[in-house]
């Protein structure tokens, strides 16, 4: 009996389990929707295997200026109307046009791209979430009814009550209840169905919002590994350095998302405000507060899209030089 009961547990835990994940990694193929980007299906391999049919990419809009040689675009396709190009931009041409080629693609793609058709940047992956749209698109129907199916069950046994769930009457049974009528747990009521089911079709609306945009491309930069939800996450510039260059020079490394622009901070003031997102150096204003009894720490920011951003963890120390109007140097 204690056996069962165990095995019963977890097996509600393990399904509960799989739906979260799976309602997790849609949630963060369509929540960048609210921002006005755009989610794709990837529907081939042309970049494998850095990413892989059925993964969903996030594309955002970025100025034309953003429109830079190693960045994955999102455009409509000049070879075929009906269908979108993700690729990476491998070089600008004479005219403004853009030269894309796929990374997995021997060569560049034939027709390059107008600035105007791009409809955004790649930013942010989530793996494997589109598949079922592509046995769909593709008719692949066994894998399709096979996946819908074992969904299907890891749903039923998530919203099945377990032995270690709550009664929804929590009040004790009357004194005249017989014994094996006191050991029955109540059933579900309706408003908890409704609830269950209402977050559930919740759910199954935004993963339909996700995957509506199929593309034939794919995109390199990970956000989400496999059986991890670490998608949202935007991570500060590292490794800075300082130079003196008639004053103090910062430079930094980023690799991450693609970001919107950086800041540049000094003592948690922001000093430089969206530096270009390709530059990774910035001299630090001479504005006269720098002393040379002093030591400043300076730090770097990312920004990504409208309201994300993150701070680098580390920082360089700057100083005034005496009687030097208090044009900052590194220490």
């Amino acid at each position: 009996m204690r056996s069962g009961r165990i095995i019963s547990i977890a097996g509600v835990a393990a399904a509960r389990a799989v739906v979260a994940l799976v309602l997790a990694l849609a949630f963060w193929a369509a929540a960048p929707v609210a921002l006005g980007w755009l989610p794709t299906t990837v529907m081939t391999a042309s970049m494998t295997p850095a990413i892989e049919v059925g993964d969903i990419v996030v594309s955002r809009p970025v100025p034309r200026e953003a429109l830079l040689p190693g960045r994955v675009v999102l455009a409509t396709d000049p070879d075929w109307a009906d269908r979108l190009r993700l690729h990476r931009i491998a070089e600008l041409g004479p005219d403004g046009d853009l030269v894309t080629k796929g990374d997995a693609n021997p060569d560049a793609d034939s027709t390059p791209l107008h600035p105007d058709a791009v409809l955004g940047v790649g930013v942010l992956r989530v793996p494997g979430i589109g598949m079922p749209i592509v046995w769909l698109r593709t008719g692949e129907v066994l894998p399709l009814a096979g996946v819908v199916a074992a969904f299907a069950l890891c749903l039923a046994v998530a919203l099945r009550r377990g032995v270690d769930d709550d009664p929804d009457d929590p009040s004790p049974p009357p004194e005249d209840t017989p014994p094996t009528r006191r050991a029955l747990r109540a059933p579900p009521t309706r408003s908890r169905l409704f609830r269950r089911g209402f977050g559930f079709a919740v759910a199954v609306a935004a993963a339909g919002v996700a995957v509506s945009t199929p593309a034939s491309a794919s995109f390199s930069d990970e956000s989400a590994a496999s059986g991890t939800v670490t998608a949202g996450r935007v991570t500060g510039p590292e490794t800075l350095g300082c130079y003196n260059d008639g004053g103090a020079v910062v430079t930094w490394a980023y690799d991450g998302w693609e970001p919107r622009s950086f800041d540049l901070l000094v003592d948690g003031r922001v000093v430089i405000a969206d530096i270009p997102p390709r530059f990774r150096a910035a001299r630090v204003p001479d504005d006269g507060s720098y002393s040379v009894l002093r030591t400043d720490r300076v730090t770097v920011r990312t920004n990504v899209g409208e309201q994300w951003s993150a701070e680098s963890g580390e920082s360089v120390p700057v100083g005034g030089v005496l009687l030097g109007f208090g044009r900052p140097f590194c220490r």
